[in-house]
């Protein structure tokens, strides 16, 4: 047999070189979710650009600002929970909004070892003035004809979340999907 007849995988210095005649594999295809986050990715990334930037915010120091100001005391374990991000995330956002004295940290009042978190002032005018230019971006890409309603899309998306949160806190694979 020689090597133009040969039809097993090849290794060349190392790489694998599969046979030239070998039946070849649809390439994989991005689905729903692929899509819904790079659309979040893109839709942030603007958001960040346009809007928060301006007043020295990202996404997430924005989002915890205003889950803090909408709650008046969280603790930061429901804080990072509630937003979706790990602790050691929350606690870099949470380094930026204290030092511009937008949010405080208190010990809980029961349990030392717990900090709560409280908007200041400061904070809540903040929250206030950038949630206005936010809210008329989100307003802007829901005015498109044929787009769902607001209301109708976040109850897709929340369910999404829980879903996907249920499904991380069980250990047992659900055999009914």
């Amino acid at each position: 047999m020689n090597a133009a007849t040969d039809r097993r995988p090849r290794r060349v210095a190392g790489v694998y070189r599969p046979p030239v005649n070998a039946a070849r594999m649809p390439p994989p295809r991005p689905g729903p979710l692929a899509q819904l986050v790079r659309t979040a990715n893109t839709l942030r990334a603007q958001l960040e650009r346009d809007v928060l930037r301006d007043e020295g915010l990202t996404w997430t120091t924005y989002d915890v600002l205003v889950l803090v100001c909408a709650r008046r005391a969280v603790e930061t374990r429901t804080a990072a929970v509630e937003v979706g991000i790990a602790k050691a995330t929350l606690t870099h956002a949470l380094v930026s909004l204290v030092d511009r004295g937008l949010v405080r940290r208190d010990l809980h009042e029961e349990d030392r070892r717990r900090v709560v978190l409280r908007p200041t002032q400061a904070g809540m005018e903040l929250a206030r003035r950038v949630q206005g230019p936010v809210e008329a971006a989100q307003a802007r890409l829901f005015s498109e004809p044929g787009m769902p309603s607001e209301d109708s899309l976040a109850r897709v998306l929340r369910s999404l979340a829980t879903r996907s949160q249920q499904d991380s806190t069980t250990d047992e694979p659900d055999e009914t999907r």
